[in-house]
């Protein structure tokens, strides 16, 4: 594996040194490649012809492990399995990630923190992402990372460092992953795309709304159900009066994460049309945007994204999603 593929990341890389620290904590906005990096740096230290962290030789009996997932000392935590209902006959559909990383899976790992490497000279624990350690689970860490073995290193991976428990941050190196400039993002990505573009507009708006983050731009773009859902949600907002039970039966289709993603965007472009610098997510939907604010004020536009930001912190609750849908939306500001 090579860097050269990822280049915002190889500045990152070097600020770490030539050797792995024993606890090294990646943290930086979604999609910007911190697993990359990880195993980047996972295999170079595991390479049998690397001494320092550099690229891995890729030819290594340690880099073939490696890259078949077999490595017997590099270790992935992550969520825990899914927890299926204990009521028969539920379908796999029915099941739902725990979305955390228990004190049962931290403690898993006692026997590979303290015996020696099966392979060259360390040993290796990504925990990713670590945001998603409960209480008892980051303690029983920290007793591993405060004196690991001389062989040991641990890279815990973030979207923000501050979720982690300061204990455990103030034994790590911190590593801030930053994206690319603007123009960067745009040529990784249109070299990795698969299929030509057909709307010119789709890739600068995948990059804005990622916030550069190249990985994140790349499969936003390929996610043809977004932008479709973005067309609807916007069309039926542009019309006077708007069909709230409509949109409500659209939004009930789509992700709590989906429906952020299309109203942030939206509403900032609301509350800042009246500024004329470039400063909007929808460049080819400037009609519609004017449609939607008609006369309203940016304050009203704020007042409800207030509203929007209640209405996502009970969204995955079991209540009837398409009655609270509907509850929002009404409120939606219009004339």
């Amino acid at each position: 594996m090579q860097l050269v593929d990822y280049p915002w990341l190889i500045k990152p890389k070097n600020h770490i040194g030539k050797n792995l620290p024993p606890a090294l904590l990646i943290h930086g906005i979604e999609g910007i490649g911190k697993q990359v990096l990880a195993n980047y740096l996972a295999q170079s230290t595991l390479c049998e012809k690397t001494s320092f962290i550099s690229d891995p030789c890729g030819q290594c009996p340690s880099c073939d492990l490696f890259t078949a997932g077999t490595h017997p000392d590099f270790n992935l935590v992550t969520n825990d399995e899914e927890d299926a209902f204990s009521s028969e006959g539920t379908s796999s559909a029915s099941k739902k990630a725990k979305q955390v990383i228990s004190v049962k899976s931290v403690r898993s790992l006692g026997t590979f923190c303290v015996t020696k490497p099966h392979r060259g000279h360390a040993k290796v624990i990504v925990i990713n992402p670590a945001e998603n350690l409960n209480q008892s689970a980051s303690n029983a860490l920290l007793k591993n990372v405060e004196e690991p073995a001389e062989f040991l290193h641990f890279i815990l991976i973030a979207k923000h460092k501050e979720t982690l428990i300061p204990t455990l941050i103030s034994r790590c190196l911190k590593l801030h992953v930053r994206p690319p400039e603007a123009p960067e993002a745009s040529s990784w990505v249109m070299a990795k795309m698969k299929t030509q573009l057909e709307d010119p507009y789709r890739k600068q708006l995948a990059i804005n709304l990622s916030g550069n983050a190249p990985l994140a731009s790349l499969k936003l773009m390929e996610n043809h159900d977004f932008f479709d859902a973005r067309e609807k949600i916007i069309l039926l907002l542009s019309q006077n009066p708007i069909d709230i039970f409509a949109l409500a039966a659209l939004c009930e289709k789509l992700e709590a994460s989906t429906l952020q993603q299309v109203f942030y965007a939206l509403l900032h472009d609301l509350m800042f049309s009246d500024i004329k610098e470039n400063t909007v997510f929808h460049e080819d939907k400037k009609t519609e945007i004017r449609q939607i604010k008609r006369s309203l004020t940016t304050k009203a536009f704020s007042r409800w994204q207030g509203i929007f930001n209640d209405y996502l912190k009970s969204a995955n609750h079991p209540l009837n999603r398409r009655l609270a849908l509907e509850a929002l939306f009404l409120k939606w500001p219009q004339t």
